[in-house]
């Protein structure tokens, strides 16, 4: 075995390898990923995000789920945290609600809505589309993650919409 040196594809940086003389791949090998560019595999730690400040209910799904630093938040309707009851008023007191249960798993998992990077919206009825808008502008008024948005039959507990989304939690 002789000290060859080999060169990133990603950074053009040349680093030192081990080349027996009967590799047959000595020349491919030359050309590879550094360490800090080699994809790798590295397990991801998956923590149960829970708050008393959002609504916890008996069904078979966490408020959010942080792996590694994504943090996926399950979907929400306009459930308040105390009474665990739809707020009342429609579509646009339940985007509220939404948004603060949101904002409090957010807090929970050490992050903010300035975190999130993607929102679906399941509305029941796009005619409050517009309205829906306006509220989803209060708490994201620049900078807009990506979004989808779906008209469905219907939400639970007679909800007119549900929403999820997705963060990115960078703890450094």
């Amino acid at each position: 075995k002789f000290c060859n040196l080999k060169v990133c594809l990603q950074c053009s940086m040349c680093i030192h390898f081990l080349l027996s003389e009967n590799n047959g791949d000595a020349m491919r090998k030359r050309l590879a990923p550094c360490s800090r560019h080699k994809p790798y595999c590295k397990p991801v730690k998956k923590t149960i995000i829970e708050t008393t400040k959002a609504p916890i209910v008996p069904l078979p799904f966490s408020q959010a789920v942080l792996a590694g630093n994504t943090l996926y938040l399950s979907g929400q309707i306009g459930v308040d945290p105390v009474t665990l009851q739809l707020v009342p008023g429609g579509l646009v007191p339940e985007t509220e609600q939404i948004f603060q249960n949101f904002i409090a798993v957010l807090e929970a998992a050490g992050g903010s809505l300035k975190d999130v990077v993607k929102v679906t919206a399941f509305l029941t009825d796009f005619a409050e589309y517009s309205a829906f808008n306006a509220v989803y502008m209060k708490y994201f008024p620049k900078d807009f993650p990506a979004r989808s948005a779906a008209q469905v039959v219907a939400a639970p507990l007679g909800a007119q919409l549900e929403v999820d989304a997705i963060a990115i939690i960078n703890k450094c």
